[in-house]
């Protein structure tokens, strides 16, 4: 069993790019040391900093690339505007042997959800499951980043997430957004390495959406609707 994090499993160094189309590569380490200096810079608690800047480094060596340290001068310019947290717990509002819920006062949603993960672990070994509701997080960022620990660890845990606020899907035949991409994450242990599922209830998600739109790219497929409820592949819709 190797409990060792993503980064330290096989992240390279840096390579010159060979084209244009090629990809730079970083040391990953370098990069988590990266993201929490600048983190901890903007005054966000250290302890909190160290987590957030793993889990968006976990983002990107799982290959979900739109929610990993793409987000970091996004989360950066949230805590200047002060509509980030840099320090605090949650509240609990509600809490029995097994089940929770807590108010994340806006922090930041890595660390709220690694710390609802390590709530959970042990009562869910004890009693057979375990669950946590957290309402105001921060964007959560990569909701596989949350799933190998417990997996590792002989449980089946399950992450999801909605943001009724920002709604961007318009439900089968209309072309009103009503919806969120409502991400949903499972993972599920194995006799060797866990298997992991992060997906999507919608057929592409918003930070895959803002990358072609802002590339000038159009999708592979018809992802969006324009105001006239017809499929198209252009982003910018």
């Amino acid at each position: 069993m190797n409990d060792s994090p993503a980064y330290a499993r096989g992240a390279g160094p840096f390579q010159s790019p060979s084209t244009l189309n090629d990809r730079l590569r970083f040391d990953a380490g370098e990069l988590l040391v990266f993201a929490r200096t600048l983190l901890e810079a903007a005054a966000l608690a250290p302890d909190i900093a160290a987590t957030v800047a793993q889990t968006l480094l976990e983002g990107d060596l799982l290959g979900h690339d739109t929610h990993g340290l793409q987000l970091l001068g996004g989360y950066l310019r949230e805590l200047d505007a002060g509509s980030m947290k840099r320090a605090g717990t949650p509240r609990v509002i509600a809490e029995r042997s097994v089940v929770a819920t807590w108010d994340g006062e806006r922090l930041p949603g890595p660390w709220l959800v690694h710390e609802a993960i390590q709530w959970a672990t042990p009562r869910a070994k004890l009693h057979g499951q375990a669950s946590v509701v957290i309402r105001r997080s921060h964007h959560i960022a990569c909701l596989a980043a949350y799933l190998e620990h417990p997996a590792r660890a002989g449980l089946v845990v399950l992450v999801s997430s909605s943001d009724p606020a920002v709604a961007s899907v318009a439900p089968f035949g209309g072309t009103t957004a009503v919806f969120t991409p409502n991400p949903i994450a499972a993972g599920f242990p194995t006799g060797g390495d866990p298997v992991m599922i992060d997906i999507s209830a919608s057929v592409t998600t918003n930070g895959m959406t803002a990358r072609l739109r802002d590339g000038g790219e159009r999708g592979r497929h018809a992802w969006w609707l324009d105001d006239k409820g017809c499929p198209t592949n252009d982003p910018s819709v």
